[in-house]
């Protein structure tokens, strides 16, 4: 099974609503990125991240709004929120959200990493698009950040205690909007968004908060996930995971089995039932981003080469040799080919 980031298809949702709300016609703004307006009708396909990403670019020129995401975010409809969304606010409290948020996304959006660190007193949460450095994510990036915020905020009718945020793309454009609305300072070029906050917000209740409500949904969310309601084999499972890890996390056999919730012994001997070992789930994954940056990416073959953990260049070829019998340069002609067919 070959691998393309996607997200959940509530995001066309949420732009056609932002698009409504300034009465622009959203059909121009979709069509220009292949995605047909449904006229309030549901998608029910996810939807790979650089059409979403260019969606939101769209909708931001459309509207004159340098603020796109950041705004989206900001004025976010719950009516039109997804079955995650609902479960995360009738969570007993931040620290129970946020870990909801955590463990069901990677589910929904596939585009997206999360994680957390609360030990410290400083708590962290961070969220990853994953995309390559030519795609362009700043709407995006803003929009996440801004709404899990007011999402929280909304929440427990209390300001988060930020102390400071990150952002992944490079634009400052909006930095004085951004640190306005944060109430912290924003540092842009950094390697995940990140929210830093003081800790003791984590045990902050949510008004939202609905036991009864929070388990049906958990219990909804853990039967349509499970395993067994997966059709990919157990190694895919695998491979994806290691693909999500983000570029500061080592994705070992401990952390893996940690995301699926199976202890390390467990998952080498489920490997092992599929003929495969943890190591070649790793190259599996390796091989899965390398394919789908060749195949929907302009990146050249040494930014590939490096963005796969390569010292050389002839490193990565050689391994693209054995993955597929053919050069990298070869499978992306061949590719371009089979589009233009």
């Amino acid at each position: 099974m070959d691998f393309e980031p996607t997200l959940s298809p509530r995001f066309v949702a949420y732009v056609r609503d932002y698009l409504l709300d300034r009465e622009v016609d959203p059909d121009a703004v979709f069509s220009k990125c292949g995605i047909p307006n449904k006229d309030g009708e549901d998608y029910d396909v996810p939807i790979p991240v650089h059409q979403i990403a260019q969606l939101l670019e769209l909708a931001g020129e459309a509207t004159d709004n340098p603020r796109m995401g950041m705004n989206m975010g900001q004025q976010y409809h719950y009516e039109a929120g997804s079955l995650l969304i609902m479960a995360v606010l009738a969570a007993p409290n931040v620290a129970a959200g946020l870990k909801c948020l955590n463990q069901y996304d990677k589910y929904v959006d596939t585009g997206i990493t999360t994680s957390f660190n609360f030990d410290s007193a400083t708590a962290q949460f961070s969220t990853r698009i994953m995309a390559p450095e030519s795609i362009k994510l700043d709407h995006l990036n803003e929009y996440l950040m801004t709404f899990l915020v007011r999402t929280l905020n909304i929440a427990t009718r209390k300001n988060m205690p930020l102390t400071q945020v990150s952002l992944r793309h490079k634009s400052e454009r909006n930095a004085k909007a951004l640190e306005a609305f944060f109430g912290a300072p924003v540092k842009f070029s950094q390697t995940s968004n990140k929210l830093y906050f003081d800790r003791s917000y984590l045990q902050q209740r949510f008004l939202s908060s609905n036991g009864l409500l929070f388990d049906v949904l958990t219990n909804a969310l853990d039967t349509y996930f499970s395993p067994s309601a997966e059709a990919s084999e157990f190694v895919d499972r695998v491979s994806r995971e290691i693909i999500r890890c983000g570029p500061d996390e080592s994705p070992t056999a401990e952390i893996i089995a940690q995301r699926l919730a199976i202890s390390p012994r467990t998952l080498r001997r489920r490997l092992a039932e599929e003929d495969h070992s943890f190591q070649g789930a790793k190259n599996l994954a390796r091989e899965k981003r390398a394919k789908y940056y060749l195949g929907h990416t302009n990146m050249s073959l040494s930014e590939i080469s490096f963005e796969l953990g390569y010292s050389e260049m002839s490193a990565f070829s050689r391994a693209f040799r054995t993955w597929r019998g053919v050069t990298p340069q070869a499978y992306r002609e061949g590719v371009k080919k089979l589009f233009r067919a």
